[in-house]
């Protein structure tokens, strides 16, 4: 099976051709890919590497063995949640659902600047246009609709309206993709789960909110009351007042982790410090992120958590955090690893990082986190958080005595 693919930027706002894929799995289910940049964008004065790593800014053909797309491009499609819905939407055969064929089933409903077109696609959607997004006016409905769909009701009227909401690339809880009534406002809507035994909702915008008084620079967020249930609305980065947009590439891909990746923050640091255009504050922003981390227990701190955009004013910038939970999951372990240990390390083994970075006043940093989550139960409460859920969480001042 042989796919051919062009990948388009709208960096700019319109749809512009960057280069081609081509991905092919053989009868004995082996993958390679190649890929090449167009020498239209090459020529272009303001061209860049969608992905400086792997894919630098140059002429000739890149290949990748065993894989069917590369990571870059896997960076566009959905979660396990989204992924599930654009499968759907899509009628994709259960035997042609890999990595290549999803992409071209997205087309132009990703999230960030890349968009897919191939000359087998039956898309009616044009390579800049982008469909997937429900209204924020139908969020009472969608809520219904993801119930049902969690319960295997293929039948539920709703249904269609789901199917034409997107998702995003993270995390494997419900959410779609609205608009607001504005043009301009997007949001990633994330809702409650059949399976929750806690107030997940109410959970993250508490500790959204009390990330962004501990001087963390975190994606604009709300909670909103829909349907006698609790969602929270997340406003896309990606997308610019002006109609262009970010292009965005996770750390998944920038490291080059496969599967089963042991990766610690160090590493990321590292790709901050290479690749940003303001490295010294972006150093600030992914340390003060790693102390909160440590602090509410977000064990979840998986490299698909962290992203880098670009855009031809900023260039290459650490995202705004999100996705940021505490040990709801009850994990002892986080993913990443501090130091040595992929446990709490302590304030000052935390400060000792820092300086290990470089980052300047990272004693000051450390103390207006550690300052910021001391208060972590008012925050909850003022958010609606129950006693009882706050009473699950009191890991959370263990971490703060460290």
């Amino acid at each position: 099976m042989i796919r051919k693919i062009t990948v388009h930027e709208r960096t700019t706002g319109k749809a512009l051709p960057v280069g081609e894929l081509v991905s092919e799995i053989d009868e004995l289910g082996r993958a390679r890919c190649q890929f090449r940049y167009l020498e239209e964008f090459l020529v272009r004065r303001d061209a860049f590497a969608i992905d400086p790593v792997s894919l630098p800014l140059r002429s000739g053909i890149f290949t990748a063995e065993r894989k069917v797309v590369f990571d870059i491009f896997e960076d566009s499609l959905p979660d396990d949640w989204g992924r599930k819905l654009l499968i759907r939407r899509n009628n994709v055969p259960r035997g042609e659902q890999n990595l290549a064929s999803l992409l071209e089933a997205l087309a132009a409903s990703g999230l960030g600047a890349l968009s897919f077109s191939s000359s087998a696609t039956k898309r009616k959607q044009q390579p800049g246009q982008s469909g997937a997004e429900a209204s924020l006016l139908e969020i009472d409905n969608l809520i219904e609709a993801i119930e049902h769909y969690e319960r295997g009701d293929a039948t539920d009227p709703l249904l269609s309206l789901l199917l034409s909401a997107g998702s995003s690339p993270g995390g494997a809880r419900p959410k779609v993709l609205v608009s607001g009534k504005k043009a301009d406002e997007h949001y990633l809507a994330k809702f409650p789960s059949i399976k929750d035994t806690l107030d997940v909702v109410r959970i993250e915008g508490a500790t959204m909110s009390l990330a962004a008084k501990a001087g963390l620079n975190t994606a604009d967020s709300r909670v909103i009351e829909c349907a006698g249930k609790s969602a929270l609305l997340v406003r896309r980065f990606d997308l610019m007042p002006d109609g262009c947009r970010r292009h965005m590439i996770s750390f998944r891909s920038l490291l080059r982790a496969e599967a089963y990746y042991v990766s610690r923050y160090d590493e990321l640091h590292a790709v901050v410090r290479k690749y940003s255009a303001e490295p010294a504050k972006d150093a600030e922003q992914l340390f003060r992120q790693m102390v909160f981390n440590a602090l509410v227990g977000n064990t979840d701190d998986h490299l698909k958590n962290f992203w880098m955009l670009y855009s031809h004013r900023d260039g290459w910038r650490l995202s705004p955090a999100f996705d940021l939970v505490p040990n709801i999951a009850r994990r002892s372990e986080h993913v990443l690893i501090f130091d040595t240990d992929p446990r709490h390390p302590g304030r000052s083994a935390l400060v000792k990082l820092g300086r290990a970075w470089g980052v300047s006043g990272c004693q000051r940093i450390v103390d207006e986190v550690y300052a910021a989550v001391e208060s972590w139960k008012t925050e909850f409460t003022a958010a609606g958080v129950s006693d009882e859920d706050i009473g699950q969480l009191s890991e959370i001042d263990g971490n703060v005595q460290r």
